[in-house]
């Protein structure tokens, strides 16, 4: 009897929802040098065409954390700033993952992230040194790269 209602629990469980990884990469950016970290020199480009004043970039930080679907986590930036993620829903049919984030003095963002890109917002904070804190976000699911059967 006891094997039965053990049964009949699993079957009344809903299936956990997939994780999924959200990295995130924390840049500083200034107008002060033109040294560019080797790591951002795409990153740089992009940034450099809406602003081209900012000519030094380099890596603070970076962080990860798998996040279950409906789920949110807070990484940490500098200098006590937060960026909040939420992971809205899985991949959809086009690979991308959608996310809502809330980077420090913005307003909540949400898009559909494809897997293994960075998405970087330009934030409005500045560091007590002048740098623009820049975040890009990557999303993608945790089961990405395991071989299927």
């Amino acid at each position: 009897m006891l094997y039965t209602l053990t049964s009949f629990f699993l079957i009344a469980c809903p299936p956990a929802e997939e994780s999924v990884r959200v990295t995130i990469v924390v840049v500083l950016a200034t107008s002060d040098n033109d040294t560019i970290d080797p790591k951002l020199t795409e990153l740089a480009k992009e940034v450099q065409k809406r602003d081209p004043k900012l000519t030094g970039f380099k890596l603070s930080t970076t962080d990860g954390k798998s996040i279950a679907v409906g789920g949110c986590h807070t990484f940490e930036l500098v200098e006590k700033q937060e960026l909040k993620v939420k992971v809205e829903k899985q991949k959809d049919a086009n690979g991308r993952i959608s996310l809502t984030i809330k980077p420090p003095g913005l307003e909540n963002i949400t898009y559909g992230c494809a897997c293994d890109k960075f998405f970087p917002v330009v934030t409005p904070v500045q560091t007590k040194t002048g740098e623009v804190l820049i975040v890009a976000v990557m999303a993608k699911p945790c089961t990405a790269g395991k071989k299927k059967d």
